[in-house]
Order: C-alpha cells, then structure tokens, then sequence
C-alpha cells in the first residue's frame, strides 16, 4: 500500500523577496519620471487653453464693442503712472463665460468698493496656470466681506497672467530706456491703453505679430504701490466708458459707494494696488526685462523667465521682491521647456521661448513699431 503525504508549499526566500522588490524599484523609478512628464504636458496644455480662452475674450470684447478692452495700467502725458478703475481681466468676464460674476461688478467702482468686493473675491479658472506650483491662495490677501459671508474662498482671486501695457526697450541698444519726464526715451505703449479703447486699426503691425498678454505666474502678494499724488505717489485714475476716459480723484463724486482709488482693503488700508488679483488693474505692466541687467547691451539673460533660478531670485542678481524680477511684472511661467504662452491679438496662441531676442520681444509689445518680429509662433 502506497502512501501519499501533502505536497510541501515554499515560499519565497529572503533573497527572492529583495530582487523582487528592486524590481519594482526599480521600475517605479523609470516609470515616475514619465508620469511626472505626463502630468506636466496635461498642465501646460491647460494654461494654453486659458490663454486661448482670454485671447478669445479679447477678441469677442473688441467685436461686441468695436474697441479693445483697456491693459489698466500705462504712463500718461505728464510720465504719472496711470490706472483705470477696471483691470483688463475684470472687463472680459462676460466674455470668458463668466457673465455671472461680471454681473455683480458695478464698472463705475473699484474692485474694493463694497459694491464689488465679493465679487473680486471669486477663483476664476481660467486666470490660474495650473502648472504654477508656487502661488497660494492667501497670496491674494484676505478678503473681508467673503469673511463676512463665510464663502467658501476667502481671498482675492489672482491671475498668473499679465496684460502688456507697453515696452520701453531701446530699439537700437536693447538696453531699458525708460520714460522720464517729457523724454518717450524708447517706451512705446501696448495694443491695450489705461485711459482709452483703442481699435484693432491701432495695432498697425497686424493682429498676428502684437502680444496682447503674457504668462506671469509666481507673483506672490506684493505691494504694487500706486497712489495719487495727494498721497505722496504718482498715479492718475481713470474711467473708460464708451471710448473716452474720465479723470478721478480721492473724494471724487464719481467714485461710487463712497470708495477712494487708494484705499484697497486686504492686508490694510491705503497698502496701494496688488498686481497679482485678476480685478486690481495694476496686474498690466510693461515689459523691460531683469533691473540687474537692463544697463547691458548686450543683454545677458532672458527677458522671458528672468532670474528663473534660484526659486524667489538671488542676491547676486536681483530678489523677487524687486520690481521687475523674476515674475514680478515679467513674462514668466513655471513650464517645463523654457518659455511661457502668449496671447495675440488675433485671439491666437504662441509659445515664446526664453531664448527668444529682447527686439522680436520688444516689436511684439509695439503694435507700431512697423517691423516685422520674426519668431515661430505656434
């Protein structure tokens, strides 16, 4: 008689184990870097959606009114620094399907009156870069009367993008030359004014070579500063209505709900603009390229991403905090590939690499400059 005893099961070794885990590791290791790649391409296609979706909204705002919407910040006659009560971006609400919040804004009034405040507190997709890691919510400031309505958000909104008000790099040099006083030195305004609507006839060189906005994402909650003179600064505002701009003043009858252009509410009172909410008109600004290298001809880094590294900037070079470098008031993104999107004024997109020429950079910002920018637009 046979007996049968039970098959012995083995398990796996020590040794088996740990080559089955570097396996794995190892595989994880090759795999990551692609998933990272992956998600990166999904963010960055996104941002060139959004841009698409402002381009758009400027160019049905300009076919709905006949005149482009305005940059909301600029220089005037006088060399002041000129503000109009509405940010670019709070003028194209309506149409970037966002007629709803467009609705509680009353254009008469800045976006800290009390008759817009909620409203300026609203996160607005489309003005956000997803691939922009750095940015938190709170950078935009604290809102009060979302704290008062215990909304969910309880920030200003902020964009990572930034209309183009004007240029002031020198067409011969390269090197920044700004307006001083009665001398235009080499500033040339934008498509989009701060005091008035201009049309697409203003953009001489064709709607398909003039930039009206670039990326600007990592702009932490900083100071724009701008006041009237009345309060030691040099800033004029305005109101746009139908083409023609209307001078204001602090105490102003025109100013509605009581409100004064100085007095943005947040972080304190008469703090000054902050150009990183999508409604404070002073997120436009001019394109001139890193403070440490604007003196240089030629010029030694990017206007695109300027001082991209180290993260918050050098002291070597320039700090984030100074006006002008990094993504402070800069075309500047946080996408893999060197460059940022831009929009045109044809409603088009384009991608600008960082090692794009500061004079193709400068005949995109002149929308009458008369030349001709070569870059590969796509």
């Amino acid at each position: 008689m046979r007996h049968f005893s039970p098959s012995i099961r083995r398990g796996f070794t020590l040794v088996e184990l740990l080559v089955v885990i570097a396996i794995i590791g190892t595989l994880v290791g090759l795999l990551l870097p692609a998933v990272q790649a992956a998600r990166e391409a999904a963010r960055k296609s996104q941002c060139s959606n959004n841009v698409k979706q402002i381009s758009l909204g400027n160019l049905n705002y300009e076919s709905a009114t006949r005149r482009y919407p305005t940059s909301g910040e600029g220089k005037t006659g006088a060399g002041l620094d000129g503000m109009n009560v509405n940010s670019f971006f709070t003028q194209i609400l309506a149409y970037i399907e966002q007629q709803n919040i467009s609705n509680q804004m009353n254009m008469k009034a800045p976006y800290w009156a009390p008759a817009n405040q909620l409203a300026a507190a609203s996160f607005v997709n489309t003005f956000i870069c997803p691939s922009n890691g750095l940015t938190k919510d709170e950078y935009g400031g604290t809102n009060s009367a979302a704290v008062a309505a215990n909304a969910q958000f309880k920030y200003y909104g902020q964009t990572h993008y930034m209309p183009v008000a004007y240029t002031d790099i020198d067409p011969v040099t390269g090197m920044r030359n700004k307006r001083t006083g009665s001398s235009m030195g080499g500033y040339k305004q934008g498509l989009l004014s701060y005091d008035q609507s201009t049309k697409v006839s203003s953009a001489q060189d064709g709607t398909s070579k003039t930039v009206v906005f670039f990326e600007d994402a990592g702009r932490n909650m900083q100071n724009g500063g701008k006041r009237s003179p009345s309060l030691g600064g040099n800033t004029v505002w305005v109101r746009t209505s139908g083409g023609t701009s209307t001078v204001l003043v602090s105490g102003d009858a025109n100013w509605v709900d009581g409100s004064s252009p100085d007095m943005p509410p947040g972080e304190g009172v008469g703090i000054g603009t902050c150009p990183n909410r999508w409604a404070d008109p002073d997120n436009a600004s001019g394109v001139s390229g890193a403070p440490w290298d604007e003196g240089n001809n030629p010029r030694m880094t990017s206007i695109i991403n300027n001082t991209k590294q180290p993260l918050g900037g050098s002291a070597a070079t320039c700090l984030w905090s100074t006006n002008n470098c990094g993504p402070n008031d800069e075309p500047f993104s946080l996408h893999s590939g060197g460059g940022c999107f831009g929009g045109l004024a044809d409603g088009s997109v384009s991608w600008f690499g960082d090692d794009l020429d500061c004079h193709v950079l400068r005949q995109l910002s002149d929308p009458a400059d008369g030349e001709a920018p070569r870059f590969s637009g796509n």
